[in-house]
Parts: C-alpha cells; structure tokens; sequence
C-alpha cells in the first residue's frame, strides 16, 4: 500500500447516501488527503469494483492507479497510515471493539430497516440516493439494471414482511448501549480525544440524526414509518452526540 494516498489523483468510489461511504470519506477529509469522489449506481457497481481490482464488490472503495483498499476499515488503517499529523491518527485499541460492533450490528441494521421500508413498496425513496451523483452513463445502465437489483437487494438484507420491526428493535438495543456509554458525560466513546469510533457511530447513525452537515439526510422522501423512528429518537443522548461530532469535527471540511 506503500504511497496508496501520496498523490492528488486519488479516486473514492461511492454510493452517495452510504453512511459507509460517509465513515470512509470523513477519515479521508480529517487527514486532508485529496482526492476526487466517484459515485457508482447499485447494480452495476459489482461489475465496475471487479474491474478496477478490487476483492469483492461493495464499497466505498479508493484507488490510485492499480491500487486498491475497500472496506471503510480498511480506508482508516490506509489514512492513519498517511497521516500528515500523526497526533490526529483515529485508531487507538480502546476504539476498534466498538467500531466492529457498529459495523456489524448498528451500520447493518440502519440499512435493513430503510430497505425494509422503502424497497417493497416505496422503491422510489431510494433510488433517488443510491442513484445520487452517478455519471450519466452508469445512470442510464444502472436504470436498466434496477429492477433486478431491487430485487438482489432485498434478498440480500433479507428483507421479509418482519425485517423492519426485527432491525428496529436491534437498534432500540444498540441506542440504548449508546446512551448508557454516554451517560457519564464523556465527550468521545473511547477515550479522551475523537477517534475511529466516534467517526463510525457518527456516521452510521447520521441517516437517523441527520446533522444539517448531511443534507442528504434531509433530502430524501421517507416513509411514515421511517419519519415516525427519526421523531422518535431524535431526543435519544446519542442522536444529540451524532450531532455534536458533525458540528465539531465534520463541519469545516
């Protein structure tokens, strides 16, 4: 990975309402590593990500010629790595157990629960951030691919007539973790100062917190049920805590 990040022509390959996307674009833009952004629509992405060299076919993905590191993980070790300052470097032992159980559990079920609502019946929701800054012609094939890809989708997340009310409550549970973590008043998750940790919970949380920082967040058509669990932990101390860490850490950049 030697000198993956030491040139301006770095590419990060998106979907644009990605709260995994925006994990890896927020460690990028804290180490002011430039680099230009690419969305690819769903579908077509799978081709796209094994044509550039890539192991498997999700994303965010950042490529610099024929270098490849996918995973938001992945994308914190490589911009630790290439730290300008290595004093703001995120990772710190105490922060990886509660990155891995955001990924795993809140990250995930987010996903769930919105593709659960939307994608059944209200497709029209989300295509329009899934589709978002595509180019015009991977827009036009990721059109023609929708349909099945809607459908892969919701195999994938297995997306039944119960998965919304099972990831909802998941959630309730990782709230409540949250919250608990946060109610001897710490400002950061794992320790004394803003590490990987709090860029992931941030930021797979943002779609419910919807800090003004993500206007995509306020964009997007959602359903009554979805506006119905933003209103409902909107006064969660997480939520308030997502909201802080965009303001103070996210949003000069």
């Amino acid at each position: 990975m030697e000198g993956l990040m030491a040139h301006r022509d770095v590419s990060l390959i998106t979907f644009g309402i990605s709260h995994f996307c925006e994990k890896a674009r927020w460690a990028l833009d804290w180490h002011d590593i430039d680099y230009q952004e690419l969305s690819w629509p769903p579908g077509l992405h799978q081709i796209l990500a094994k044509r550039c060299g890539a192991k498997e076919t999700t994303l965010p993905i950042v490529r610099d010629r024929d270098k490849v590191v996918q995973g938001s993980d992945a994308i914190i070790d490589c911009a630790d790595a290439k730290a300008k300052d290595p004093s703001r470097r995120l990772t710190k032992e105490s922060s990886l157990e509660i990155e891995e159980r955001a990924d795993e559990i809140i990250g995930w079920h987010v996903r769930r629960l919105a593709y659960a609502e939307m994608l059944p019946l209200f497709p029209q929701y989300a295509k329009p951030g899934l589709f978002q800054n595509t180019s015009r012609t991977h827009r036009l094939v990721g059109d023609m691919m929708w349909p099945v890809t809607r459908r892969v989708m919701m195999q994938a997340y297995g997306v039944t007539p119960t998965a919304a009310s099972e990831s909802r409550s998941i959630l309730e549970i990782e709230l409540d973790w949250l919250d608990e973590k946060l109610s001897d008043g710490r400002q950061y998750l794992a320790g004394d100062k803003f590490s990987r940790a709090d860029v992931t919970v941030a930021s797979l949380l943002a779609p419910f917190a919807r800090p003004p920082e993500m206007p995509v967040y306020h964009e997007m058509s959602l359903t009554d049920a979805l506006k119905a669990d933003c209103a409902r932990w909107d006064s969660r101390p997480i939520m308030s805590w997502v909201r802080t860490q965009y303001e103070s850490n996210r949003s000069s950049e």
